[in-house]
């Protein structure tokens, strides 16, 4: 196994992203046993191109000329996998999967494992769920599936008719010591105060709208509640910024923007809250967990439920329900002083790579 030669597929690359997160991770985990890792990004053009930037500092990576046809960069990357010997692809997103799937079909000999971290009916992807649906039944028949929960699993079992046995559960490389030496640092600065947390890009998915309308709701109730900081950058930060002024909120609202290193914040956090609409293993959620900062999460389709139990390692809320999140900030301090991060042992970067291993 050791000298295996794996390559990570993906459509972009953009800087903060979850999964690009999730499979830096995953890459740094299969090195430490000894195995090759690169990345190859179909776009690294445009809104990649900065996060392509620092990846390419990390990882050994490779990107298409950004004017060539599709044809030219099926042959370049068909060319990249011969030349580096690679004999693993792992892919993520639905464009870099069925780009996995003809790379098989066109080198039976390799392995390929499709990835999927949200569920199928998900607002900001391309193909309906249906078209989704019957691709799955595709890369089963050449390959494994892996889910990033257990209920994302039970999902796409249900929407495949054979090979189901070829869909697995492993979860996301998350919680490594990284985590717990940057959370020590105060890489940007920070004044400490009391302040609710949230993290993520700030996109329609993430329920940011959602968190804002809860906590002026929070707000009003008591006006001492803690501050509410919000980590991340993203297309939707305008208009976040915009309601948060309309709501009355905007001086109690800090939008930081991106920062590396996010894990001071998540530390110092009174709670640290997900409002996501969907996810499909939240890293972010772990991280916090991991860091044994209080969460407060939506029930959202899926994971939440697979990492909190309600009142005893976390508030788990209705999910999208505003007046139930409002509520939960009311009550943060219910969950000062429980133990928290040992139920997230299971997202050890050893554990996963081991996990991975097993499926090549």
């Amino acid at each position: 196994m050791a000298g295996k030669h794996v390559l990570f597929l993906h459509k972009c690359f953009i800087q903060g992203g979850g999964v690009e997160r999730v499979h830096q991770n995953l890459a740094t985990a299969l090195m430490s046993q000894g195995l090759q890792a690169y990345f190859y990004v179909h776009d690294a053009q445009g809104a990649s191109a900065e996060g392509y930037a620092q990846l390419n500092q990390k990882f050994t990576t490779f990107a298409p000329a950004p004017n060539s046809g599709n044809l030219a960069k099926l042959r370049a990357l068909l060319n990249f996998i011969k030349i580096h010997n690679i004999s693993v692809i792992i892919a993520a997103t639905e464009t870099a999967n069925m780009l996995a799937l003809v790379c098989r079909l066109c080198r039976p000999s390799l392995s390929v494992i499709f990835t999927r971290h949200c569920a199928f009916d998900v607002s900001d992807q391309k193909l309906p769920p249906w078209a989704i649906k019957c691709l799955y039944s595709a890369y089963v028949m050449v390959g494994k599936v892996v889910a990033v929960s257990a209920s994302l699993q039970a999902s796409i079992k249900h929407a495949l008719v054979w090979q189901k046995r070829q869909v697995y559960f492993v979860p996301n490389a998350v919680v490594s010591e990284q985590i717990f030496n940057l959370a020590s640092l105060n890489s940007d600065n920070r004044t400490v105060h009391r302040y609710f947390c949230a993290v993520g890009r700030l996109v329609e998915q993430k329920g940011f709208d959602l968190l804002l309308h809860a906590y002026s709701k929070a707000k009003k109730q008591d006006p001492c509640i803690p501050h509410l900081v919000i980590v991340g950058s993203g297309e939707d930060r305008l208009e976040l910024q915009t309601l948060a002024e309309k709501l009355g909120i905007g001086a109690w609202v800090e939008f930081t923007g991106f920062t590396a290193n996010p894990y001071f914040i998540i530390k110092h956090a009174q709670a640290f809250i997900l409002s996501s609409r969907h996810e499909g293993m939240p890293t972010v959620l772990v991280e916090a967990m991991a860091l044994n900062t209080p969460v407060i999460a939506f029930d959202c389709p899926t994971g939440p439920a697979e990492l909190i139990q309600h009142q005893q390692n976390g508030l788990l809320i209705e999910n999208q329900n505003i007046d139930a999140l409002a509520s939960a900030m009311l009550h943060y301090q219910s969950l000062a002083g429980k133990p928290i991060s040992d139920t997230v042992d299971v997202f050890k970067y050893n554990h996963v790579a081991q996990a991975y291993m097993a499926l090549f």
